[in-house]
């Protein structure tokens, strides 16, 4: 998915004319520098652009909604929805005496839904669950009609076999109708059944990350900066920021220059690129910095700093770590560098639990969260330089600069 800061940087005679977002939406750089967001649709062996807007005052949030809107026929052409002043939760109709159909008052809901959602993946999700599993059971049908039966065959087929989807997209339902009891539409919300008695129990196994020892890690760099022939310099490096930060795949994959003050040794992650769509400021070690140096003697002209511009997002591929990885052992994954670490953590016995907890920028407790404002930067300095120390020996990576 392109990023805000991939659009801006974007330029007409640099980058390529279209740049791709997935699922047909593009970003199309004009000569005189203008940028629009066009949708690539296809009607059997013909394809057609539809533009939606000129960025920036279509947003790249925006653009997702409407794609999805555009894509699932609830947008015209003669009167297109109102996305573009998204900071203003739409009016809830005035009743005409008349019950809508359930898609009908669905659109009713997403439009006010989508208003909390950050995620453009999540936006997506909204709309084109319902569309693909529900709308062609029961959409057409008024709400007042609908009964738990109809809801139950709906779902019965997806139930086990796609478990975490039917379920997210129940719960989708079920707001619709508690909307739909506010405006009067309905008295019984049909969707508020307890599914365990409707489906049966679902025998659910929770798999984790595949992680490798903590005691292997000092061993995995050993094998990373000598034994690794193989991995293209930009993906070795960036295997070892993983190693050294404990952060996650996407946040390493899309960081910026703009992103570290190497000055003050910061590194901060920006909200769009983070779970919990907070910052995430890091403390950088010696050695992580001198990864950041090999990386500027590299890619230090481009905006991201593992930037690869013919790649689909500018970026490296998310599975290019996992398998530099899983080339030193097949069982291990790059998110699972995090549970090392983690793990090292706290068999050292020295580090309070909401210094290690911030340093993976894991959710706390609501309570917690409130009152505790302060993201503890100094106190992981002595924890994250231990760490780095740790794994590497205290040894410096080398330099890229001296080699060369």
């Amino acid at each position: 998915m392109l990023t805000v800061k991939q659009i801006e940087a974007a330029r007409y005679g640099v980058s390529p004319v279209r740049l791709s977002d997935g699922n047909g939406l593009y970003i199309r750089l004009n000569k005189g520098g203008g940028k629009t967001f066009q949708l690539r649709l296809t009607e059997g062996t013909r394809t057609r652009w539809v533009t939606l807007g000129r960025y920036p005052e279509l947003s790249l949030r925006d653009a997702w909604v409407q794609a999805v809107l555009t894509r699932t026929g609830q947008d015209t052409q003669n009167n297109p929805p109102s996305i573009s002043a998204a900071t203003r939760v739409p009016e809830l109709p005035e009743p005409t005496g008349e019950v809508p159909t359930f898609r009908e008052f669905a659109k009713v809901w997403f439009d006010r839904k989508k208003q909390g959602l950050s995620n453009g993946k999540h936006i997506k999700q909204n709309w084109s669950t319902l569309n693909t599993y529900v709308f062609p059971h029961f959409g057409k049908l008024p709400l007042d009609e609908i009964r738990q039966r109809h809801i139950i065959a709906a779902f019965d087929p997806i139930w086990r076999v796609k478990h975490e989807t039917a379920k997210r997209t129940l719960g989708r339902v079920k707001e619709v109708f508690e909307l739909a009891k506010v405006l009067e539409h309905v008295e019984l919300n049909p969707a508020d059944f307890k599914p365990q008695i409707a489906f049966g129990r679902v025998r659910k196994d929770t798999k984790h990350h595949a992680a490798l020892e903590w005691e292997r890690i000092p061993e995995l760099w050993q094998w990373l900066v000598s034994d690794a022939p193989d991995e293209e310099e930009d993906v070795r490096q960036m295997m070892m920021v993983m190693l050294l930060s404990g952060k996650r795949t996407k946040e390493v994959r899309f960081m910026t220059w703009d992103d570290l003050d190497l000055e003050a040794r910061i590194w901060a992650s920006q909200r769009e690129h983070m779970k919990m769509r907070r910052v995430h400021r890091v403390p950088i070690s010696t050695q992580l910095d001198q990864v950041f140096e090999n990386m500027r003697f590299l890619n230090g002209k481009r905006v991201h700093i593992f930037a690869r511009p013919r790649n689909k997002l500018g970026v490296l591929c998310e599975n290019s770590a996992r398998l530099g990885f899983q080339t030193f052992d097949a069982g291990i994954t790059g998110h699972g560098m995090r549970t090392s670490f983690r793990t090292w953590a706290r068999k050292q016995g020295r580090y309070a639990q909401d210094v290690m907890e911030t340093s993976l920028s894991h959710e706390k407790d609501q309570l917690v969260q409130a009152y505790m404002r302060d993201d503890l930067l100094e106190e992981r300095r002595p924890l994250m330089q231990d760490w780095a120390d740790y794994v590497t020996g205290g040894a410096m990576p080398p330099s890229l600069a001296d080699q060369l």
